[in-house]
């Protein structure tokens, strides 16, 4: 049996899935511009469904029986290696992208004429810049916190990293050993696909940044076996450029 023949089957159902889960997300979306209850719960419904959607194909699967959220990376343990893999990553990572967003949007903002960075037209007319800009944070500053966890972070780690990977690995089996954890294509798919589905959603190019810090996610659940350290610095990752914007723009 080829390659190809084999991974046909393998690639239907986690492609299949991620078509059907965006294009609900991005109804939801699109509703939202015509119905103000459905704009003001946005984010919770689209939680919902990337939360629900591997219970879902494996109901369609018939899997269902033996269906398990552990199954996708929904538990604590190992946790010590959790505790370890986060702590590490926010000391890498955090002050890289502090370091980074200054002369990023200070270049971006001073070129926003340009065709390809029209995107950034609304969002660099408020640019204050670090001379003018001073730490705030975020109204409702605990809530959102707890926000990102439980409607944003932890539904899509569940579906991308838990469900998703999970699946494409299985046709593209991780080959390389980068600082422990085996990855390989399917991180590169299920990041790239990670992408388009916050731009399908929201159609903003600066949203296709994403694929970069989804790497760092899949690469965290690679690694621990477990979504909960990648969840928990992906809702950190929301918060940090959340205080770095509320700061750093009018």
């Amino acid at each position: 049996m080829s390659v190809k023949t084999t991974a046909r089957p393998g690639l239907r159902e986690p492609l299949l899935a991620f078509a059907v889960t965006t294009a609900v997300a991005a109804f939801f979306s699109l509703l939202g511009a015509f119905i103000p209850l459905v704009r003001r719960n946005l984010s919770l419904l689209v939680a919902v469904v990337f939360f629900l959607a591997p219970l879902a194909v494996a109901k369609r699967a018939g899997r269902a029986a033996d269906f398990d959220y552990r199954e996708v990376g929904l538990r604590a343990d190992p946790v010590i290696l959790n505790l370890r893999v986060l702590g590490a990553m926010l000391l890498l990572a955090f002050p890289l992208f502090i370091i980074a967003f200054f002369p990023f949007y200070g270049r971006v903002c001073a070129q926003v004429t340009e065709p390809l960075l029209q995107g950034f037209g609304p969002i660099c007319s408020r640019w204050l810049g670090f001379s003018r800009g001073h730490l705030r944070l975020p109204a409702d500053f605990a809530v959102l916190s707890a926000s990102y966890l439980v409607v944003v972070a932890i539904p899509e780690e569940v579906f991308f990293r838990g469900y998703l990977m999970e699946r494409l690995e299985r046709v593209w089996p991780p080959k390389l050993t980068v600082f422990g954890a085996k990855v390989g294509w399917a991180l590169i798919a299920s990041s790239i696909l990670f992408a388009v589905s916050h731009i399908a959603v929201i159609p903003n190019p600066q949203r296709l940044a994403v694929f970069f810090p989804a790497l760092l996610f899949g690469w965290m659940r690679a690694r621990t076996g477990s979504i909960a350290a990648g969840a928990v610095f992906h809702a950190l990752c929301n918060v940090l450029s959340d205080v770095m914007h509320t700061s750093f723009f009018a």
